[in-house]
């Protein structure tokens, strides 16, 4: 056999083992399309596998890409039940993948269930040294952050002009754009603080290594959370409290946090 005809063969081979893993992928994530994988389907797919003569090596990527696949439909509600955890774990042990293989999907489906915890009035509660609770306070959540205030960066002069004069009749002179001129004083939102926001079952604090501050949840009037942070106005100041968070990921929970631990505030009184 010449060399050309052994490339060709080669090309050719490589050509139908691509064919086969889409043909198995498309099985496989239509299997799992719905979050759940019976053993009908297992044993459909196990069957389908061996006739393509596919290895594990061959299909590592295509069974990540069903984990995700599963996750994201079952996901879609925005939360997870024990049950779909149930139906998620035995898609993975089914793969066989581990979980350092899928650790953003696992990391995912951790923040998710969380959120269902929490949703369904199940808060988990913390214990921080250096914060001192109240009668009945439970600590819920603490998030590394920094406090923000209003600062003057910048203060400068912009000088005035004469405008234009010009005659318009014998004695008379019309002038425009002239105006004098005036300081500009630029502001804008800057660090004061380092820390953590610390949210209660009864206060909002922030711990930080220049500032602190700890108010009442019954004392806050509107709250508006941002993917790196939130800003919250309070009964009788003037000026917002504006906090950014250190990294992203965990709003919701902070979002779903605090709005279940306004609306069950409770003084004890």
């Amino acid at each position: 056999m010449s060399i050309i005809n052994i490339i060709t063969e080669k090309v050719k081979d490589e050509y139908g083992k691509i064919q086969d893993k889409k043909a198995f992928r498309n099985a496989l994530i239509m299997a799992v399309n719905d979050g759940e994988l019976s053993l009908d389907e297992i044993a459909e797919l196990d069957k389908q596998k061996t006739e393509l003569g596919l290895s594990e090596k061959d299909i590592k990527e295509i069974k990540i890409d069903a984990y995700a696949t599963a996750l994201t439909t079952t996901s879609l509600d925005g939360k997870i039940t024990k049950s779909e955890e149930e139906e998620l774990e035995k898609i993975q042990k089914y793969l066989n993948l581990e979980d350092g293989e899928i650790s953003k999907r696992k990391e995912e489906l951790t923040r998710l269930r969380l959120l269902t915890e929490i949703h369904e009035g199940n808060i988990p509660t913390l214990t921080l040294s250096n914060v001192i609770t109240q009668k009945d306070e439970m600590v819920y959540w603490a998030e590394p952050s920094s406090l923000l205030e209003e600062r003057v960066v910048n203060r400068r002069y912009e000088g005035g002009s004469k405008g234009v004069s010009f005659r318009i009749m014998k004695g008379v002179n019309y002038k425009i754009g002239g105006h004098k001129g005036h300081y500009v004083v630029d502001k804008a939102n800057v660090k004061v603080s380092s820390g953590k926001l610390i949210i209660t079952n009864k206060r909002i604090i922030f711990s930080g290594d220049k500032k602190s501050f700890s108010i009442r949840l019954d004392k806050i009037i509107d709250i508006s959370l941002f993917t790196n942070g939130l800003k919250f106005s309070e009964i009788n100041k003037n000026e917002p409290r504006l906090i950014t968070f250190e990294k992203k990921g965990n709003q919701e929970i902070l979002g779903a946090i605090l709005s279940s631990a306004i609306n069950h505030f409770s003084d004890g009184n």
